[in-house]
């Protein structure tokens, strides 16, 4: 990765920051995309990148933030949007569907599924030319289900289909698209019920690593699970079906 560009959403905190961090150690240039300029600046200085405001619910700020990064760094050649968050705030108890607001459900979709969006629209066309690699994390619950928050499973449902369908649409290109799904990873987002040993949480240095191989190593269109630090990871086979 030695000169390369990452550009990384949500990457002031969590497995963006670790990705980042690990890609920063592989000789990238790093551009951190977030809302948190406290820690994001504070992460870039350490790294010697570059920490960009981006509010990723806006497509103008993504625009803005991805100008900014081929300006200061460079066309990037790997991407990582990242950025995703739960209906409610970690510490906050969960909610009925039928008890989350308006302004609940259009924050959850603008961060976890307008977010990637944006960014696919933003990057795709500037890395066509010089080609690279857009890795969407996404989540097991994009497989399975977390009860207590239907609508972030709704979201990374959303990224695993929109991920391998933009993968298709663009087979045969210079760019790969494809999903990491994390299981429980020691993020800010982690309610605290599911810091219980039995669900094997990892540390945020295991995700950067699956990332970063996504980005390096990774099919278009795969799939790829990772459910606890012991076990290796896992690509999901999907069926293709055409209309």
């Amino acid at each position: 990765m030695t000169g390369e560009v990452l550009l990384v959403t949500g990457g002031a905190t969590g497995i963006g920051a670790a990705v980042a961090t690990l890609a920063a150690e592989q000789g990238c240039k790093v551009a951190i995309c977030d809302v948190n300029e406290a820690a994001g600046s504070e992460l870039a200085e350490q790294l010697g990148g570059r920490f960009i405001s981006c509010d990723v619910t806006d497509l103008a700020s993504v625009s803005d933030a991805v100008e900014e990064c081929v300006r200061e760094l460079g066309v990037p050649t790997y991407v990582h949007l990242n950025a995703g968050i739960m209906t409610v705030p970690t510490g906050e108890p969960f909610l009925a569907i039928e008890d989350v607001s308006e302004a609940q459900y259009r924050k959850i979709v603008g961060v976890n599924l307008d977010g990637v969006f944006h960014g696919a629209k933003t990057l795709i066309p500037i890395m066509r030319e010089s080609g690279g690699a857009i890795t969407i994390t996404a989540s097991t619950a994009g497989l399975s289900a977390v009860p207590v928050d239907p609508m972030y499973t709704a979201t990374k449902y959303a990224l695993v289909g929109f991920g391998r369908a933009v993968a298709a649409a663009n087979e045969g290109s210079n760019i790969r698209v494809n999903v990491i799904c994390p299981g429980v990873t020691d993020t800010q987002i982690v309610p605290d019920e599911y810091k219980a040993p039995e669900f094997n949480m990892m540390p945020v240095e295991v995700m950067a690593a699956e990332v970063v191989d996504l980005l390096q190593n990774g099919a278009n269109g795969e799939v790829r699970v990772k459910v606890a630090a012991e076990q290796p990871a896992f690509t999901v086979e999907i069926a293709n079906l055409r209309a």
